[in-house]
């Protein structure tokens, strides 16, 4: 299965001043690594892609009651490439079901996109 979402970066900036959501959606690593940018708009394209990665994690794997938001994280290789980790009933349910995913993100000035390829093996 394939998933795929696109989010306004201007929607997340303003969301990410709630910490409330910020600690509902993302681990502490990302928020680390999302928070460490250098200016507000690559801080909010960042939560953005991660956040529009979750999304299209959802839509790929159909699983959206065993899925939980914090235990997919997001980050990158030094190289750039996203990687995705998964932990508690989240990555349960990945293993039993042996599920991987393959994930692009990109962002424009306005959104952030991001694709989901679920496969098993």
């Amino acid at each position: 299965m394939i998933g795929i979402d696109i989010v306004e970066i201007s929607r997340l900036k303003a969301l990410i001043k709630d910490r409330g959501f910020l600690d509902k959606v993302y681990t502490d690593e990302e928020i680390e690594y999302c928070g460490s940018a250098k200016s507000d708009h690559l801080k909010a394209s960042r939560f953005a892609n991660r956040f529009a990665a979750k999304e299209a994690i959802f839509k790929a794997v159909d699983k959206l009651d065993a899925l939980y938001w914090k235990e997919i994280q997001i980050l990158n290789e030094p190289s750039g490439k996203p990687v995705v980790t998964f932990s508690g009933k989240t990555k349960k349910v990945m293993q039993e079901n042996k599920l991987n995913i393959e994930l692009s993100l990109s962002h424009s000035r306005q959104f952030a996109v991001a694709a989901a390829m679920c496969v098993r093996g």
